[in-house]
């Protein structure tokens, strides 16, 4: 039995945040209601890489949950809608509030319909910010909050990270409150009101920064100041890099003997942490110029053998060649050719793993299937497909081999 198992979910939210949210809802046993437009929500077409028809960012989101195509703007279709709400356990959207507020979709505009409703909003800056008008995604919050100087080296430009850290992140976190939530509604009986902000996800990130910023009055345009040295890494003399950290002295004196420098470990200037990191304009490049000698394979396996942190700098093609590391991946039957990373967090028991959930849903793949849930016969389920209320669809189309993508764009 998983552990939400008889939860149901409407999914009204685009691109990441949200729906990653629901997905490891789902992965935990929750019926997942995907609610979009009859045209589908925008992240099916985020692009290239596609699985067929279908963006393979996309497949990963939304994994396991049912799709229902649905004019909310008609009034058919906002009766649907109510009639689910009633019927549902927790409701996930990321419009704006200004959006949310035209449309009813607030809580206090739910809540009458269902009392026990978990409501839960993804917001960019909150919902009672100055900026809650302000458009944004993963990549404008990571550079408003400060993010793009969390990387590189002093004098360095700005750096984008271009993974959706805070997306995915804030998915993570959404999903544990809507767990917690369900958690108290069995004690008090009631629903109620969540809202994360995806700049709150980014200022969590930036805690130490924050603390550096204000407690030691570094200048913000410093880029990634250290907190412990070295950190950091370094290219070998194949042309290869790796990376190394050194978290404390005793692991700085073993440092020292693997590289043939056991001196150093008795060196005032780098003695302590404080002080390795106050001259890291002397330590970093004296220590590249010893790691340029010997191939990067060499020194990690004379730095594992000492205990100390290290790795390859590998690409992402590197990794998937890493047995050790291609074994965390699934896939799920009905996509073969794509892997898929599972949880962080994997449950003994409660939980289903990726293999066994099912594909992510065609577009109304599941309309006609929700609307009967709902008390709609046949009948009035094909006049709400006529009267543009609703879409019914099928499967996506899924295609993994390297020959059906298309073309990447010149940039």
């Amino acid at each position: 039995m998983t552990m939400l198992e008889g939860i149901t979910v409407l999914d009204l939210s685009r691109l990441i945040a949200g729906p990653y949210a629901a997905m490891v809802l789902a992965q935990y046993g929750a019926r997942v209601i995907k609610v979009e437009t009859l045209s589908g929500e925008e992240g099916r077409s985020f692009g290239p890489p596609f699985c067929g028809d279908t963006a393979a960012l996309f497949l990963q989101t939304n994994r396991a949950k049912e799709s229902l195509a649905l004019d909310l703007r008609k009034p058919r279709g906002r009766e649907v809608l109510e009639k689910l709400v009633a019927r549902a356990d927790v409701l996930i959207h990321s419009f704006r509030p200004d959006f949310a507020e035209r449309t009813r979709l607030r809580f206090e505009d739910l809540v009458p319909l269902n009392p026990r409703l978990i409501h839960y909003t993804v917001t960019a800056y909150g919902s009672d910010s100055p900026y809650r008008l302000k458009p944004a995604v993963d990549s404008v919050v990571q550079g408003m909050a400060g993010g793009f100087y969390g990387a590189g080296e002093e004098c360095d430009p700005p750096i984008r990270n271009s993974l959706p850290v805070v997306d995915v992140a804030s998915g993570m976190c959404g999903a544990m409150g809507v767990m917690a939530a369900l958690l108290e509604r069995e004690k008090s009986g009631h629903g109620q009101k969540l809202e994360l902000a995806l700049i709150d996800t980014m200022l969590n990130f930036l805690g130490s920064k924050i603390a550096e910023a204000t407690l030691d009055g570094r200048v913000t345009r410093e880029i990634n100041p250290a907190i412990v040295a070295p950190s950091r890494h370094f290219q070998a003399a194949d042309g290869r890099w790796f990376t190394v950290s050194v978290i404390n002295d005793a692991a700085f004196a073993r440092l020292c003997k693997v590289i043939g420098r056991p001196e150093w470990a008795r060196d005032r200037r780098y003695c302590d942490n404080a002080g390795r990191v106050a001259h890291r304009p002397l330590l970093l490049p004296a220590l590249a110029e010893v790691f340029a000698t010997r191939p990067a394979q060499d020194w990690l396996q004379a730095l594992e053998a000492a205990d100390i942190p290290a790795g390859p700098v590998n690409t992402v093609q590197d990794m998937l060649a890493d047995p050790a590391l291609y074994d965390r991946l699934a896939f799920q039957t009905e996509v073969p050719g794509l892997p898929m990373p599972e949880l962080p967090v994997r449950l003994a028991r409660g939980q289903r793993s990726v293999a066994q959930l099912g594909r992510a849903p065609g577009l109304g793949e599941h309309s006609a299937r929700v609307l009967a849930g709902a008390g709609y016969a046949p009948d009035e389920i094909r006049a709400l497909a006529a009267e543009g209320v609703t879409r019914l669809g099928g499967p996506p189309r899924l295609d993994t081999s390297p020959e059906t993508q298309p073309e990447t764009p010149l940039r």
